[in-house]
């Protein structure tokens, strides 16, 4: 047998072995909420009932058109004024109410151009069409396109059109012997978040790159278009930030974890490594298509032809262009509106949503804000009506995550030693609303929460509950892709939560301080992602018409603050988790396997079989925790449910590295993170993984010590928690 047969035989054995761990039964949900006691529950149960029946859609209605009425981008003063109606909103609630302001790095376009200047010279739009009926379809307090984040220049040359501007695409690219360098990029929207499309781009030489939404994504080849449907019409642009999210989120002045508050040291544009050097500039399709048509050379692979009703070209040749960008950048400032409801204990639940917008942006986030608004409307009732929460609630109204997270980032960089010793979750929403399905990511922790809390609210058009609709809908899904396990067997199917990356403002609780945290939406047909037709008209009629799934997503953010808030334990379990990190390990597995017995040169068949001996240890522990947790619940002794408490809390920080992620230390949680090369897209395991893609023994077998040492901080913080008495 050769060495590379001896090594997949080896590892097959492995995987068979890590199979067995992750079918063992995992422990069904209690009768009572997780982390309750009888007793509680049922006090905890007239509270609840004001969240379900507090809420309403007239209510969702009302704080939207009042959010929505013009554009406010961060760092200008309409968006100041929805800070201050945020604000007032939660005051009137009878919530403690601060504005925490930072000064932030933030770029404004100042004057921006695009003229294509070959075959023939003309300038293209980077304004929308107004329509008559949409009265936010004007460019009145709205910028130009531009990209946050984006740098100045001047630049002038050929095109070359290079897909989704993918490492692989670029790869792909080199392989037919044509070079970027010196040449504009024109890349479209989709796989890897828009700044590791410039990244890429600057990296192989490019000097300027172009980015415009293809009609086969988000266009008329995915239905009706606006203003007759909710689909990307021609002249829509999709705005957005390029700061290489992937590697630090946050002001780019203040690197490091280091808060912008005053007196931080900062460093100048040119000293960031998380920016680009090259201008970019988002366009639409209706200009992109004028490029694209003239553009020579090679036609395209299939895989790389969009939408555009011709057969599309690389270049370079056919087609030139200018691109002339100024921004206005420095310091700006942001405002966080927090609101707090006091606790009993010193434990702390953080809940959040982001308020800014780059258009009115009904959908991106103010569908978020308007639920959260109704969330904080039924906290107030529930606390007039006698409720006192164990821990204290913390309500982030944020700013600036649209250039970067950069709102939640600094408060969480700025009250780090608070939430690393007394926060048990972060519960986020973002976009509530573009349709009518139910989804959550999330730590694996969180799970049995969220689906409890999803099975109380009801459904509102299709009957039954939320969470019914929600399993439904995944198990269908699920056996539709005839899942088998490593050994060959069918798979079982077992609720989980949406893996976490990055791209909203959960990054920071959860990458950088290690705490858990959770995102929930309601998701459907949704073309005009951060174009002027993201506006209430789009909400009105095409994403939630009467405003029901608005009500939905208050009443399943409420609970879930709630369930966490009033719980005797920590509602955190474990047993779930190692199912979820045993089945992410073996899908990774899987994918050297596949590619092992595919490649053509000597397969890359890395060791994980210390990973998951780790695995095993950690399930036992999770699953004798998990015990001790209910017991310590049901047992109504307060000094140890405090003490489970505090314990469970610290297992998620245990799995952070001081060190970091290679090349990116601000990441520091080893099993959850952000594709280095996909900016939102998660990627499990994320050190161990970055080596697999670049077949780098030397890397895997570092970032494998440090996910084992990770993994066996926390079985050790498992094994404490199960201690107690």
């Amino acid at each position: 047998m050769s060495r590379t047969l001896a090594a997949l035989a080896s590892f097959l054995v492995i995987a068979s072995i890590a199979s067995v761990i992750a079918q063992s039964p995992v422990q069904a949900p209690p009768k009572t909420p997780t982390g309750f006691s009888q007793a509680s529950a049922e006090a905890a149960a007239r509270f609840e009932q004001i969240m379900i029946d507090t809420p309403t859609p007239a209510n969702a209605r009302k704080w939207l058109a009042a959010l929505t009425e013009e554009p406010h981008v961060a760092g200008t003063p309409q968006e100041k004024k929805v800070a201050d109606y945020v604000r007032d909103r939660l005051t009137e609630f009878g919530l403690d109410v601060e504005m925490v302001k930072y000064d932030v790095f933030l770029n404004h376009p100042r004057r921006v151009s695009l003229t294509m200047i070959e075959p023939t010279r003309e300038e293209l739009s980077l304004v929308e069409d107004v329509y008559p009926q949409d009265k936010d379809s004007t460019s009145r307090g709205q910028f130009p396109a531009f990209h946050g984040y984006g740098a100045s220049g001047h630049v002038s040359g050929q095109l070359v059109y290079v897909n989704y501007g993918s490492p692989a695409d670029h790869e792909s690219l080199k392989a037919m012997g044509i070079s970027v360098e010196g040449k504009i990029v024109l890349v479209r929207y989709g796989g890897p978040f828009r700044g590791l499309k410039v990244k890429e781009a600057e990296e192989r030489g490019a000097i300027g790159v172009i980015i415009y939404s293809d009609p086969a994504d988000d266009g008329y080849m995915k239905g009706e278009v606006y203003p007759d449907g909710p689909m990307r019409p021609p002249s829509a642009i999709q705005r957005g930030s390029v700061q290489y999210l992937s590697i630090q989120p946050g002001d780019p002045s203040t690197p490091g974890g280091v808060p912008s508050i005053d007196g931080a040291p900062r460093i100048t544009r040119d000293q960031m490594k998380n920016v680009p050097n090259i201008p970019s500039l988002p366009i639409a399709y209706r200009e992109a298509e004028k490029l694209l048509r003239n553009l020579g050379g090679p036609r395209v692979p299939d895989a790389w032809q969009g939408g555009l009703p011709f057969a599309y070209h690389i270049g370079p040749g056919g087609a030139a262009v200018e691109m002339s960008v100024l921004m206005d950048e420095g310091l700006k400032p942001i405002y966080n509106v927090i609101a707090t409801i006091k606790g009993t204990t010193d434990q702390v639940v953080v809940a959040g949503n982001h308020r800014d917008a780059w258009t009115p942006g009904a959908v991106d986030p103010n569908s978020g804000t308007a639920a959260m608004l109704e969330t904080a409307r039924a906290l107030g009732a529930a606390v007039k009506a006698g409720w006192k929460p164990k821990r204290t609630i913390i309500l982030g109204s944020w700013d600036a995550e649209e250039y970067g997270l950069v709102g939640s980032t600094e408060w969480a960089e700025a009250n780090a030693a608070m939430l690393t010793d007394k926060a048990v979750a972060y519960l986020n929403v973002d976009v509530a609303v573009t349709g009518r399905d139910f989804s959550a990511s999330g730590v694996p922790s969180l799970r049995d929460t969220v689906r409890e809390v999803a099975a109380m609210v009801p459904e509102p058009i299709q009957g039954g509950t939320v969470g019914a609709a929600w399993e439904q809908r995944l198990r269908s899904t699920w056996a539709a892709a005839a899942p088998v396990n490593l050994d060959g067997d069918n798979a079982e199917f077992e609720l989980q939560l949406g893996r976490l990356g990055s791209g909203s403002d959960y990054t920071a609780f959860v990458n950088f301080l290690g705490v858990p945290s959770t995102d929930i939406g309601f998701s459907g047909s949704y073309g005009v992602y951060h174009s002027v037709y993201d506006n209430f008209r789009w909400m009105s009629l095409y994403g939630d018409p009467e405003f029901l799934y608005h009500q939905a997503a208050a009443r399943v953010m409420g609970l879930l603050i709630m369930r966490v808030a009033s719980a005797d334990v920590a509602p955190l379990r474990f047993t779930g988790y190692a199912q979820a990190i045993t089945d992410d390990l073996n899908d990774l597995r899987t994918d050297v396997l596949r590619r092992a017995r595919t490649a053509s040169a000597t397969p890359f068949l890395p060791d994980f079989s210390t990973i998951v001996s780790a695995l095993a240890q950690f399930k036992t522990a999770s699953i004798a925790a998990d015990a001790a947790s209910v017991s310590v619940a049901t047992g109504g002794d307060a000094g140890a449910a405090a003490r489970m408490s505090a314990a469970l809390t610290q297992v998620e920080r245990a799995f952070l590295d001081r060190q970091g992620l290679p090349g990116r230390p601000w990441f520091r949680h080893q099993i959850i993170g952000p594709g280095l090369t996909t900016g939102y897209a998660p990627w499990p395991y994320p050190g161990v993984r970055e080596a697999v893609e670049k077949r780098d023994t030397a890397m895997f077998e570092a970032e494998r010590t440090k996910v084992v040492e990770a993994i066996e901080r926390s079985t050790a913080q498992l094994q404490r928690a199960a201690a107690v008495k």
